[in-house]
């Protein structure tokens, strides 16, 4: 695998959030998450994301790769795991 991180945005209660770095830890996939409240607010999510976005989001070299079923087609696709 390679160095490069993938960057979870999540919150807490997030059974997609949960799932996806739960596969992410499975699979070795390096990853960095961030929680709304601690880590970025709501209004940081939105101006990121947009505002109909849904948890999780993650972002991958500068790429926003889209929420949980996006984000593992991608690793799937591009052959990270």
């Amino acid at each position: 695998m390679q160095n490069r991180k993938f960057y979870v945005y999540s919150k807490a209660g997030c059974g997609f959030c949960d799932r996806l770095t739960q596969f992410m830890e499975q699979k070795g996939v390096s990853y960095e998450k961030f929680d709304l409240g601690s880590d970025f607010s709501p209004e940081d999510f939105v101006n990121q994301f947009g505002y109909n976005s849904t948890f999780p989001q993650v972002m991958f070299e500068n790429q926003k790769l889209g929420g949980m079923k996006d984000t593992v087609r991608y690793l799937i696709d591009h052959k990270h795991v």
